[in-house]
Protein backbone atom coordinates (compact mmCIF):
# COMPACT_ATOMS: atom_id res chain seq x y z
CA UNK A 1 0.00 0.00 0.00
CA UNK A 2 0.81 3.49 -0.75
CA UNK A 3 2.48 5.93 1.69
CA UNK A 4 2.09 9.67 1.88
CA UNK A 5 4.54 12.04 2.80
CA UNK A 6 4.01 14.62 4.73
CA UNK A 7 6.00 17.30 6.55
CA UNK A 8 4.72 16.91 10.03
CA UNK A 9 1.90 14.92 12.23
CA UNK A 10 0.95 15.75 15.85
CA UNK A 11 -0.87 13.91 18.44
CA UNK A 12 -2.33 15.25 22.09
CA UNK A 13 -1.21 13.18 24.42
CA UNK A 14 -3.08 15.71 27.09
CA UNK A 15 -5.48 18.21 26.57
CA UNK A 16 -4.87 20.29 29.79
CA UNK A 17 -1.86 22.16 30.44
CA UNK A 18 -0.16 23.42 34.01
CA UNK A 19 0.36 27.02 32.13
CA UNK A 20 -1.62 29.58 31.05
CA UNK A 21 -0.13 31.14 27.30
CA UNK A 22 -2.69 33.19 26.12
CA UNK A 23 -3.06 32.87 22.09
CA UNK A 24 -1.59 29.35 22.35
CA UNK A 25 -2.78 28.05 18.93
CA UNK A 26 -3.97 24.80 20.44
CA UNK A 27 -6.23 27.00 23.02
CA UNK A 28 -4.36 25.21 26.07
CA UNK A 29 -4.64 28.14 27.78
CA UNK A 30 -8.65 27.32 28.15
CA UNK A 31 -7.84 24.16 29.82
CA UNK A 32 -9.59 22.53 27.68
CA UNK A 33 -11.61 19.45 28.84
CA UNK A 34 -11.28 16.03 27.81
CA UNK A 35 -9.84 12.75 29.42
CA UNK A 36 -5.91 11.71 28.97
CA UNK A 37 -5.46 9.23 25.90
CA UNK A 38 -4.71 6.13 27.30
CA UNK A 39 -1.86 3.95 24.77
CA UNK A 40 -4.45 1.97 23.78
CA UNK A 41 -6.91 4.74 22.33
CA UNK A 42 -3.11 6.04 20.49
CA UNK A 43 -2.62 2.23 19.22
CA UNK A 44 -6.25 2.33 18.02
CA UNK A 45 -5.34 5.82 16.64
CA UNK A 46 -1.83 5.33 14.80
CA UNK A 47 -3.12 1.47 13.42
CA UNK A 48 -5.50 3.28 11.10
CA UNK A 49 -3.37 5.74 9.91
CA UNK A 50 0.57 4.49 10.29
CA UNK A 51 0.38 2.03 6.97
CA UNK A 52 -0.72 4.93 5.16
CA UNK A 53 1.18 8.14 5.99
CA UNK A 54 4.86 8.53 6.15
CA UNK A 55 5.33 11.73 8.62
CA UNK A 56 8.75 13.20 8.33
CA UNK A 57 8.64 14.00 11.94
CA UNK A 58 5.99 13.05 14.67
CA UNK A 59 5.38 14.98 17.70
CA UNK A 60 3.87 13.99 21.14
CA UNK A 61 2.28 17.27 22.63
CA UNK A 62 -0.44 18.88 23.92
CA UNK A 63 -1.70 20.80 26.54
CA UNK A 64 0.92 19.31 28.40
CA UNK A 65 1.74 15.92 27.43
CA UNK A 66 4.12 15.37 31.34
CA UNK A 67 0.46 15.23 32.58
CA UNK A 68 -0.22 12.16 31.24
CA UNK A 69 1.28 9.25 33.64
CA UNK A 70 1.30 6.75 31.03
CA UNK A 71 3.70 9.22 28.90
CA UNK A 72 6.92 6.62 28.66
CA UNK A 73 4.68 3.60 26.97
CA UNK A 74 2.95 6.28 24.74
CA UNK A 75 6.67 7.28 23.49
CA UNK A 76 7.50 3.77 22.58
CA UNK A 77 4.31 3.21 21.28
CA UNK A 78 5.00 6.25 19.10
CA UNK A 79 8.23 4.92 18.23
CA UNK A 80 6.88 1.22 16.87
CA UNK A 81 4.07 3.10 14.84
CA UNK A 82 6.31 5.29 13.51
CA UNK A 83 9.81 4.34 12.69
CA UNK A 84 10.75 5.81 9.63
CA UNK A 85 11.40 9.47 10.44
CA UNK A 86 11.95 11.83 13.28
CA UNK A 87 10.11 11.27 16.93
CA UNK A 88 9.37 14.48 18.89
CA UNK A 89 8.24 14.74 22.57
CA UNK A 90 7.33 18.81 23.33
CA UNK A 91 6.73 19.72 26.80
CA UNK A 92 7.34 22.49 28.61
CA UNK A 93 9.12 20.88 31.07
CA UNK A 94 7.93 21.77 34.65
CA UNK A 95 7.17 18.17 35.41
CA UNK A 96 10.17 16.00 34.04
CA UNK A 97 11.41 15.72 37.65
CA UNK A 98 8.09 13.04 37.54
CA UNK A 99 9.80 10.48 34.93
CA UNK A 100 13.17 9.40 36.24
CA UNK A 101 13.30 6.94 33.04
CA UNK A 102 12.11 9.36 30.50
CA UNK A 103 15.98 9.94 29.29
CA UNK A 104 16.89 6.60 28.83
CA UNK A 105 13.40 5.71 27.12
CA UNK A 106 13.99 8.92 25.03
CA UNK A 107 17.54 7.61 24.36
CA UNK A 108 15.98 3.63 23.55
CA UNK A 109 13.33 5.27 20.83
CA UNK A 110 15.53 8.16 19.70
CA UNK A 111 13.15 10.49 20.56
CA UNK A 112 14.09 14.03 20.49
CA UNK A 113 12.83 16.20 24.14
CA UNK A 114 12.17 19.49 22.37
CA UNK A 115 11.57 21.87 25.62
CA UNK A 116 9.40 25.28 25.02
CA UNK A 117 10.10 28.55 26.95
CA UNK A 118 6.74 30.56 27.11
CA UNK A 119 8.44 33.97 28.24
CA UNK A 120 10.78 36.25 30.44
CA UNK A 121 8.58 37.17 33.41
CA UNK A 122 10.26 36.92 36.48
CA UNK A 123 8.36 34.23 38.37
CA UNK A 124 8.37 32.27 35.23
CA UNK A 125 12.37 31.78 34.70
CA UNK A 126 12.26 31.55 38.53
CA UNK A 127 10.56 28.25 38.23
CA UNK A 128 12.10 27.57 34.68
CA UNK A 129 15.97 27.57 35.92
CA UNK A 130 14.65 24.24 37.99
CA UNK A 131 13.94 23.35 34.62
CA UNK A 132 17.18 24.01 32.77
CA UNK A 133 18.95 22.48 36.01
CA UNK A 134 17.60 19.10 35.27
CA UNK A 135 18.44 19.52 31.09
CA UNK A 136 21.62 19.96 32.26
CA UNK A 137 21.78 17.17 34.22
CA UNK A 138 20.45 14.77 32.02
CA UNK A 139 22.74 15.73 29.35
CA UNK A 140 25.69 14.92 31.45
CA UNK A 141 23.92 11.45 32.48
CA UNK A 142 22.92 10.42 29.22
CA UNK A 143 25.15 12.12 26.13
CA UNK A 144 23.08 10.43 23.41
CA UNK A 145 20.12 12.39 24.66
CA UNK A 146 19.01 14.79 22.06
CA UNK A 147 17.56 17.69 24.22
CA UNK A 148 16.91 21.42 22.61
CA UNK A 149 15.10 24.38 24.49
CA UNK A 150 13.12 26.27 22.07
CA UNK A 151 12.06 29.94 23.02
CA UNK A 152 8.61 29.62 21.68
CA UNK A 153 7.58 33.33 22.94
CA UNK A 154 9.75 34.80 20.96
CA UNK A 155 7.67 33.91 17.82
CA UNK A 156 4.18 34.22 20.02
CA UNK A 157 1.37 35.48 17.67
CA UNK A 158 -2.17 36.34 18.00
CA UNK A 159 -4.26 33.84 16.68
CA UNK A 160 -7.63 34.99 16.89
CA UNK A 161 -9.77 38.50 18.66
CA UNK A 162 -10.89 39.46 21.90
CA UNK A 163 -14.11 41.02 21.88
CA UNK A 164 -16.20 41.67 25.11
CA UNK A 165 -14.17 38.68 26.53
CA UNK A 166 -14.46 36.03 23.61
CA UNK A 167 -12.60 34.54 21.39
CA UNK A 168 -13.36 35.93 17.95
CA UNK A 169 -12.20 35.46 14.17
CA UNK A 170 -10.43 37.53 12.04
CA UNK A 171 -11.64 38.33 8.36
CA UNK A 172 -8.99 37.59 6.02
CA UNK A 173 -7.83 36.05 2.63
CA UNK A 174 -7.62 32.52 3.46
CA UNK A 175 -4.20 32.25 0.69
CA UNK A 176 -2.64 35.37 2.73
CA UNK A 177 -3.72 34.02 6.16
CA UNK A 178 -2.52 30.73 4.87
CA UNK A 179 1.19 32.01 3.56
CA UNK A 180 1.91 33.53 7.84
CA UNK A 181 0.53 30.48 9.11
CA UNK A 182 2.53 28.80 11.51
CA UNK A 183 0.89 25.95 11.86
CA UNK A 184 0.25 25.17 8.12
CA UNK A 185 3.01 21.68 8.53
CA UNK A 186 1.29 20.63 11.70
CA UNK A 187 -1.14 18.10 10.57
CA UNK A 188 -2.89 16.90 14.11
CA UNK A 189 -4.12 13.09 14.44
CA UNK A 190 -7.29 13.92 16.55
CA UNK A 191 -10.52 11.37 17.60
CA UNK A 192 -8.80 8.75 14.49
CA UNK A 193 -9.03 11.87 11.69
CA UNK A 194 -6.92 14.04 10.65
CA UNK A 195 -7.50 17.65 11.09
CA UNK A 196 -5.06 20.57 8.72
CA UNK A 197 -4.19 22.16 12.06
CA UNK A 198 -4.79 22.53 15.94
CA UNK A 199 -6.90 25.44 15.42
CA UNK A 200 -9.31 23.51 13.96
CA UNK A 201 -8.82 20.12 15.56
CA UNK A 202 -9.47 21.70 18.91
CA UNK A 203 -12.08 24.04 18.11
CA UNK A 204 -15.07 21.93 19.26
CA UNK A 205 -13.55 21.33 22.89
CA UNK A 206 -13.01 25.77 22.42
CA UNK A 207 -16.44 25.83 21.29
CA UNK A 208 -17.89 24.16 24.35
CA UNK A 209 -15.46 25.93 26.92
CA UNK A 210 -15.70 29.22 26.08
CA UNK A 211 -19.59 28.82 24.98
CA UNK A 212 -19.24 30.06 21.52
CA UNK A 213 -22.18 27.94 20.38
CA UNK A 214 -23.85 31.04 19.14
CA UNK A 215 -21.69 32.95 17.32
CA UNK A 216 -22.18 32.73 14.03
CA UNK A 217 -19.23 33.95 12.80
CA UNK A 218 -17.31 30.95 13.78
CA UNK A 219 -19.34 28.79 11.12
CA UNK A 220 -16.67 27.96 8.92
CA UNK A 221 -14.67 26.32 11.99
CA UNK A 222 -17.81 24.56 13.15
CA UNK A 223 -18.71 23.10 9.66
CA UNK A 224 -14.88 21.77 9.20
CA UNK A 225 -15.06 17.96 8.29
CA UNK A 226 -11.65 16.28 8.95
CA UNK A 227 -9.86 13.71 6.55
CA UNK A 228 -11.56 10.39 7.96
CA UNK A 229 -9.48 6.97 7.84
CA UNK A 230 -11.96 5.82 5.38
CA UNK A 231 -10.91 8.54 2.84
CA UNK A 232 -9.64 7.08 -0.80
CA UNK A 233 -5.86 7.35 -1.53
CA UNK A 234 -7.37 9.94 -3.82
CA UNK A 235 -8.94 12.24 -0.68
CA UNK A 236 -6.43 11.96 1.23
CA UNK A 237 -3.49 13.01 -1.32
CA UNK A 238 -6.07 15.71 -1.79
CA UNK A 239 -6.03 16.64 1.67
CA UNK A 240 -2.50 16.54 2.14
CA UNK A 241 -1.43 18.62 -1.19
CA UNK A 242 -4.15 21.27 -0.51
CA UNK A 243 -2.98 24.37 0.61
CA UNK A 244 -5.14 27.20 2.14
CA UNK A 245 -8.83 25.84 2.80
CA UNK A 246 -12.07 27.89 3.19
CA UNK A 247 -11.31 28.22 7.13
CA UNK A 248 -8.64 30.21 6.92
CA UNK A 249 -10.31 33.50 5.99
CA UNK A 250 -10.66 33.53 10.19
CA UNK A 251 -7.29 33.12 10.79
CA UNK A 252 -4.67 36.03 10.91
CA UNK A 253 -2.82 36.93 7.22
CA UNK A 254 0.02 38.91 8.88
CA UNK A 255 1.76 38.03 12.09
CA UNK A 256 1.11 40.25 15.05
CA UNK A 257 3.85 40.09 17.81
CA UNK A 258 2.03 39.24 21.32
CA UNK A 259 3.55 38.76 24.47
CA UNK A 260 1.13 37.13 26.78
CA UNK A 261 1.13 37.77 30.51
CA UNK A 262 2.90 35.44 32.73
CA UNK A 263 2.42 31.91 31.97
CA UNK A 264 1.59 31.17 35.42
CA UNK A 265 -1.17 33.28 36.60
CA UNK A 266 -4.84 33.17 34.41
CA UNK A 267 -5.39 36.49 33.75
CA UNK A 268 -8.59 38.63 31.55
CA UNK A 269 -8.24 37.15 27.75
CA UNK A 270 -6.65 40.14 25.79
Amino acid sequence: MQRFSLPALEYHVAHGCNLSCQQCSHYSNFHLAGKLPTVADAESEYSRWSHRLLPARFALLGGEPLLNPAILKHIQLARQHWNDGELMLVTNGFFMHRFPELPQVLVDTECQLEISQHGTHQDYLDRFREVKAIVWSWRKQYPKLRINIRKSHKGWMRQYNIVDGKPMPFKSQPDAAYRVCMQRTCTQLVKGCLAKCPALAYWPRLETKARLESISEWDLFRDYEACPPTASDAELRSFLETKSIPQCVLCPSRRVAFRHPSPLQRSNLQ
